[in-house]
């Protein structure tokens, strides 16, 4: 069993729960960094509901400093995983248990090492008409130059566990 490393702040007041993860691909350090960073930086008691903050979410690849772990499987195309699989198969079902534990999930990527990806920030293309609309909010939200919906049946993926679940999510990429 893999166990994802997280923190929680509870706000003062009821309301939904966010999760933020970064480090999906072992060697993408900016998101991990920026999570760590907000974790300082927010006011519980200015909270309404719960934030979850994953700064390394793939704990196996970022020992190596690599994209992947040692079984050579992207975490982006691995999920919902498997409990008894290989390191990444486990990691992938780690993750998608606790995405499922949400109300609004955030993927934060970069290119990593080797590739530099253009500043953008997507989403499914869902047929909830609800849904589409508040990931469309979401994603303006973080005011990228790029903003674009992709195929909803797209499986593999973060968003496809948030999709299954009926959660409404985003990833963001910021060059690497």
């Amino acid at each position: 069993m893999v166990e994802i490393q997280k923190s929680q702040i509870v706000g003062q007041k009821s309301g939904p729960h966010l999760l933020i993860t970064g480090g999906v691909h072992g060697d993408e350090f900016e998101p991990m960094w920026a999570i760590r960073q907000l974790a300082g930086e927010v006011d519980a008691d200015a909270l309404r509901g719960r934030l979850t903050l994953v700064p390394v979410a793939n704990e196996a690849a970022f020992l190596r400093g690599e994209r992947t772990a040692d079984d050579q499987l992207d975490l982006a195309r691995t999920c919902p995983g498997k409990p008894d699989g290989s390191i990444t198969e486990r990691t992938a079902h780690a993750l998608s248990e606790l995405i499922r534990t949400a109300d609004f999930y955030i993927d934060l990527h970069t290119g990593g090492r080797a590739m530099s990806v253009w500043p953008l920030v997507g989403y499914k293309l869902v047929r909830d008409a609800r849904m589409l609309a508040t990931q469309r909010r979401m994603a303006r939200a973080f005011n990228l130059p790029v903003v674009w919906g992709t195929d909803y049946r797209l499986q593999g993926r973060t968003l496809s566990v948030a999709r299954d679940a009926n959660i409404p999510s985003i990833y963001a990429e910021y060059l690497g």
